[in-house]
């Protein structure tokens, strides 16, 4: 196999980059890199259901109910009834929650730049630009594929 493969230089890159933010989070926040993309991910969204937050993280109901009771009892999320319906729930950080997702995410990034600082030919503004590109292309396309 002596072609560039880019799916798996990508897979590659996916995987270095999680193991590392999982490091980083777990020795400064206390943090798995999981717990945190559950908390970016919440503050991202407009009190959603348990079901959409599932939908948005790629895992079932379930998966994030099981970890609602973690984040519940370190005052990170509040969970509510949503009106006229016992059985839907609403999330949403708290206070301290919305704190930690901002300062840990913050970290990340700050981190991650600094490993290209001095000496580096790598644009990290143009990488956004390209991957984000690349993103949207993606998507486009499954969803064209998936409607036909």
């Amino acid at each position: 196999m002596n072609r560039s493969r880019i799916t798996f230089t990508l897979n590659e890159l996916v995987y270095v980059l999680n193991s590392t933010a999982d490091r980083l989070l777990r020795a400064n926040f206390e943090l798995t890199y999981s717990q945190f993309l559950f908390l970016v991910t919440l503050m991202s969204q407009d009190k959603p259901t348990p079901s959409y937050l599932a939908e948005c993280l790629g895992v079932s109901r379930a998966a994030v109910s099981q970890r609602l009771s973690w984040f519940q009892e370190r005052n990170l999320v509040k969970v509510s009834r949503v009106s006229g319906n016992e059985k839907n729930l609403s999330l949403e950080l708290t206070r301290k929650g919305g704190l930690l997702a901002t300062q840990s995410a913050d970290f990340l990034e700050k981190e991650f730049r600094i490993l290209f600082d001095g000496g580096s030919s790598v644009d990290l503004e143009k990488l956004d630009k390209t991957l984000t590109q690349v993103k949207t292309q993606l998507i486009k396309n499954a969803e064209s594929r998936n409607a036909a």
